[in-house]
């Protein structure tokens, strides 16, 4: 059998609410010539009677003990057969038209090897937070790399050659692992977002950007300063791998506002 045209890549742990939402998302997109590669990273809920329920050849589910996020996704990727990659996460949707959108993008800017989008940031219930409308221009998103992740993981499409060449996920890097990804990318190939908002990101209590933040502020500054010690960024830039470890010092609370206030400025966080 030929190879799909694009691989979506999902890794789920206790997601029993929202898996099948996303799943189906998937299934449903106006490009049918997919596959969706689901890692069940040790659920202990009803996540694999609900991926079993799901029938579809274009679904491909495997169950593992847990392992976490990045190896769970090195592992999808493993598996994958396409030339483009795509990621969602378990607890949110793609609007039926993106994988569309996306892959006729990159087929005409060839020279672009990660495109992201924008996306609608919803509470459990549905109820709409922000709209994230990142930059979109390589240039602009090379200057606001150093200082924050311009990209929702959850939107992004990538050329596996690309990924491969980046050497995947860190596996090293438990959190953030995305954005270190997106730094590595980018000595490869030049970056795009689509700005409209093509996925559906539910921010649902226990998201790893919430439960984690310590390690996340920690991995944010590792990531920038590589990026500076390699020479991607002048050393100048030194400043903006010492701010994640600046806010280490602030209260939780202030954090919060902060990430809040990032949100209406659409921004993409750190996942």
């Amino acid at each position: 059998m030929s190879a799909p045209v694009v691989s979506v890549l999902m890794s789920v742990r206790d997601g029993a609410p929202w898996v099948r939402e996303a799943v189906q998302s998937l299934l449903a997109q106006t490009l049918t010539d997919l596959e969706v590669i689901v890692i069940d990273d040790g659920s202990t809920d009803a996540t694999a009677d609900v991926l079993a329920s799901l029938r579809d050849p274009r679904l491909v589910i495997e169950r593992r003990p847990h392992a976490g996020l990045t190896r769970s996704l090195n592992r999808a990727l493993e598996l994958s057969k396409a030339a483009l990659v795509a990621r969602l996460d378990a607890d949110d949707v793609a609007l039926p038209d993106r994988l569309a959108r996306q892959r006729a993008f990159l087929g005409v800017h060839p020279d672009v090897g990660l495109l992201g989008t924008g996306a609608r940031e919803v509470d459990v219930t549905g109820r709409e937070l922000a709209v994230v409308r990142p930059a979109g221009d390589d240039a602009t998103i090379r200057r606001a790399l150093i200082r924050a992740n311009p990209f929702v993981h959850s939107s992004v499409m990538m050329r596996r050659t690309v990924v491969e060449l980046a050497g995947g996920y860190d596996e090293s890097l438990p959190v953030a692992q995305d954005y270190d990804l997106w730094m590595r990318m980018s000595r490869l190939t030049r970056l795009a977002n689509l700005p409209e908002p093509l996925v559906i990101r539910r921010l649902a209590p226990g998201r790893v950007s919430a439960v984690r933040d310590d390690d996340r502020l920690r991995a944010e500054a590792r990531v920038r300063w590589r990026a500076v010690r390699g020479g991607a960024y002048p050393w100048w830039c030194a400043a903006f791998a010492a701010r994640p470890l600046l806010a280490l010092a602030l209260p939780g609370g202030w954090r919060r506002g902060l990430r809040r206030a990032t949100r209406k400025r659409g921004q993409p966080r750190t996942v």
